[in-house]
């Protein structure tokens, strides 16, 4: 690939290709959009990076965009990199905020290839070469509010209780697997009866994707941690943030070094972040999502 623009990229040899992956969802609002780089353009101008002395505007900002988007109470957020940092962060915090280690994930799921967040991904060729180093982790049909509940209820009696349940609102490399309306419901119903945290893995789904900003709207379900990346730095810079409650981000207040980033929140990166935001609320690119996808 060597230039793109709007739907669209041109390889080295001058071919013009329509845009059919997106690269794995960060074209939200297409290859280049005019106003995101505008942004990290005059951004660029100003400022590059920060020296960390001070607290950059852009980063208070954009944290207070998403505590108004965001469902329910969701109110800090910490800017990450990418995807699979988020899903890092968000592990970490569940576990903090629990005591608890291990983490429920959905067979088929994503959610990244550091670590962590590899734990929790699924798929046997990713995770073989580097067991059983892995986190504590339990892999249950996705879909399944059966296979939940059974397995909330043995880890409690094994003294093993979740900390947290993290799933994708949509499988994505799974399959697309989109779950019955009553399931996400239901998974907060569990969530609170065994005292676990919800993670929403909305990477792939977040941002307008499926017709809602996050597509746990659709189901009216607020998650206690939610993750972004991908679209989140409008296919312009690389960037990502996990969100939570206040209750959960009570344990790190005392101590906000136990998780910090060299490069996560950098004035670019939240300069295309507002920038995507603004687009997709001003171009109503929700609404869009929904009429494009009915037709697909």
């Amino acid at each position: 690939e060597w230039a793109d623009s709007g739907s669209t990229f041109t390889c080295v040899k001058g071919v013009e290709y329509i845009d059919c992956l997106g690269g794995y969802g960060i074209y939200n609002v297409g290859h280049r959009h005019p106003k995101v780089v505008k942004a990290v353009r005059d951004q660029l101008e100003r400022q590059a990076l920060h020296s960390q002395e001070l607290l950059d505007p852009l980063r208070g900002y954009l944290a207070k965009i998403l505590a108004e988007l965001a469902p329910g109470n969701l109110k800090y957020a910490f800017f990450t990199n990418s995807g699979t940092e988020s899903v890092e962060g968000a592990l970490k915090m569940a576990m903090l905020a629990t005591g608890r280690r291990t983490i429920i994930a959905a067979v088929g799921g994503f959610h990244g290839k550091s670590l962590g967040s590899l734990s929790a991904t699924s798929k046997a060729v990713f995770r073989k070469p580097f067991l059983p180093s892995l986190h504590n982790m339990r892999h249950i049909p996705f879909n399944d509010l059966h296979a939940l509940e059974q397995t909330l209820s043995c880890l409690q009696f094994t003294g093993d209780d979740a900390a947290a349940v993290l799933l994708e609102p949509i499988l994505g490399e799974g399959g697309i697997i989109v779950p019955s309306d009553d399931y996400f419901p239901g998974v907060r119903r569990l969530c609170d009866k065994y005292g676990a945290l919800l993670i929403a893995d909305e990477v792939q789904t977040g941002m307008g994707r499926t017709g809602k900003m996050f597509c746990l709207e659709h189901w009216n379900v607020e998650p206690d941690i939610l993750c972004l990346g991908k679209a989140f730095g409008g296919g312009i810079m690389p960037a990502g943030a996990f969100i939570g409650t206040e209750k959960l981000w009570t344990p790190i207040f005392s101590n906000p070094f136990l998780h910090t980033t060299t490069f996560g929140g950098n004035p670019l990166a939240c300069a295309a972040a507002i920038a995507t935001i603004n687009v997709i609320l001003e171009e109503r690119l929700c609404e869009r999502a929904r009429t494009v996808g009915d037709i697909f």
